[in-house]
């Protein structure tokens, strides 16, 4: 499957023959995941090596949960540099992370919370975790998290908000630019990890895994599991994206995993998700997981929930045997990866805003 630019190959529809030549002058595309639904990634927004680089130096730094040195950084990452020296970590902005389908579902597991809880610690900066409504729609969410944006900035008129999003806290914030007013004057930056951008092609796939009945989902969690998965299909998703552009610089890192690096409980899902892409991490296909127009940080080696989701890190009841069966290949370094993300922001954004801002 190969993707052009908009506009570049649109008398293609009508002929063979145009189609032909519109392949002979299409730019390359310059990296090995495909893009979102609009456009390819070019080589200016490509900026897997040098995220690559921040990663692998900020590594060095971590040890896994038994104590020991994480390894070979490209164990981790698709495109590993040499290690660097590292500025202290200092940023001007305020960062907000809104996790994943029924984040708040999860038993003792909430995305990146002892990466935020670090990153605190250790450099004095604070993450913020908005808690958006586990099952609502994106629509629904969008609003909220609008709202609470509005709230912050009415308060604090000197720091703009870095929004992250993962997998559905992706398409949670999308929506909330689209009805936050102001947007660049308050927002500087929009992030998604393993973001659910292009939208899901297994939806109840996805349903399954926040069935009450499985050893990850809290007992007390609401049982409208369904009334978030019609906004985060692929045909209301790309729909969005095509109508409503972003209006500030974007950035993504993607998951994939090949089957035996992909936990029990997402391996049924890798093997369906697998008809249609080799580069997909058991829930999301990784070329529907960039941000159309925005920065490409590269491919994290991890399955979906690997990434963010430290259940390797929880305590009883998630490491009950039924838990550990299925979630069995969960030992990323979500710690680096997610301070690599706040430092690498930081420092390419004031390049990556239009001139003047």
């Amino acid at each position: 499957m190969r993707l052009f630019p908009a506009g570049v190959c649109s008398a293609a529809v009508a002929a063979l023959a145009s189609m032909s030549a519109c392949v002979a002058t299409a730019p390359p595309v310059t990296y090995s995941v495909m893009p979102t639904a609009l456009t390819p990634v070019d080589a200016d927004h490509n900026k897997a090596r040098d995220f690559g680089r921040v990663f692998c130096s900020t590594l060095t730094h971590f040890k896994d949960p038994d104590g020991h040195a994480w390894g070979d950084c490209a164990k981790y990452i698709e495109i590993a540099e040499p290690p660097q020296a590292q500025p202290p970590l200092a940023t001007p902005y305020r960062f907000l992370l809104v996790g994943g389908f029924g984040g708040d579902c999860l038993k003792d597991v909430r995305a990146f919370g002892p990466s935020i809880a670090h990153l605190k610690d250790a450099h004095q900066i604070a993450i913020e975790y908005f808690a958006v409504a586990p099952y609502a729609s994106s629509e629904e969410n969008g609003k909220s998290i609008a709202k609470h944006i509005d709230e912050g900035w009415a308060g604090d008129k000197t720091h703009r908000y870095v929004l992250l999003g993962y997998d559905k806290g992706a398409a949670d914030l999308l929506e909330a630019l689209r009805v936050l007013e102001a947007t660049p004057t308050k927002v500087a930056a929009v992030v998604t990890i393993a973001g659910l951008v292009g939208g899901v092609w297994l939806p109840e796939d996805v349903r399954a895994l926040m069935q009450p009945e499985h050893p990850w989902v809290a007992p007390s969690c609401p049982g409208n599991v369904k009334d978030g998965m019609a906004s985060v299909t692929r045909d209301v998703r790309q729909s969005v994206l095509r109508a409503s552009p972003l209006q500030v610089p974007g950035y993504s890192i993607v998951a994939s995993s090949a089957l035996a690096d992909t936990s029990a409980a997402l391996r049924p899902m890798w093997k369906r998700l697998s008809v249609y892409a080799k580069e997909q991490d058991g829930e999301l296909v990784a070329w529907e997981s960039v941000l159309p127009g925005g920065r490409y940080l590269g491919t994290a080696r991890a399955d979906h929930w690997a990434i963010a989701l430290p259940f390797d890190e929880a305590p009883h009841p998630v490491k009950s045997p039924r838990a550990i069966k299925a979630i069995d290949r969960n030992r990323f370094p979500r710690d680096a990866l997610f301070e690599a993300i706040v430092r690498f922001v930081s420092a390419d954004l004031p390049a990556a805003e239009p001139a003047g801002r």
